[in-house]
């Protein structure tokens, strides 16, 4: 588990323009910051190079966070950057107030989701019915009468 900010830390982070709110133990970054990173990101920088550009120290974020950083960031990437958690924000807009572009990024996603699942239950049905071919086309074994008496 990350260490938690001090008061000095948490005074100091308030001021970056990429944060829109801290407490001793999150972190909740702009949507700017979330875009630029990942532009940043996907052009090969480095993520501790790109939260010291962007005015944090990358030992006081800690290397947890910045990996968790990095994966949120890429989670959201596929359906656009928010701020803070749009489940618990009841004034967040609904999906179909989202650009098409971000509903067209999540269908697509959808799509590509739903096709690795069908190829995965045809590999499973096809697979079951070779074990089944292999289990009724085994000769039965016999007992030999002779041998059993002994």
């Amino acid at each position: 588990m990350e260490k938690t900010f001090t008061s000095e830390v948490l005074t100091h982070l308030r001021k970056n323009p990429y944060i829109k709110s801290v407490n001793s133990q999150r972190i909740r970054f702009t949507v700017a910051f979330k875009e630029e990173f990942w532009d940043r990101y996907k052009n090969g920088e480095v993520p501790k190079e790109i939260i010291r550009s962007m005015g944090l120290n990358p030992e006081i974020v800690g290397a947890g966070r910045i990996r968790g950083i990095v994966k949120r960031i890429n989670e959201q990437a596929a359906t656009g950057f928010t701020e803070g958690y749009e489940w618990q924000d009841k004034n967040a807009p609904a999906a179909e107030s989202h650009p098409v572009s971000v509903r067209l990024k999540r269908l697509e996603h959808e799509l590509a989701y739903t096709k690795q699942e069908l190829e995965f239950i045809k590999k499973i049905i096809l697979a079951d019915r070779e074990a089944g071919r292999k289990c009724s086309s085994k000769p039965e074994q016999r007992l030999n009468s002779k041998s059993s008496e002994k």
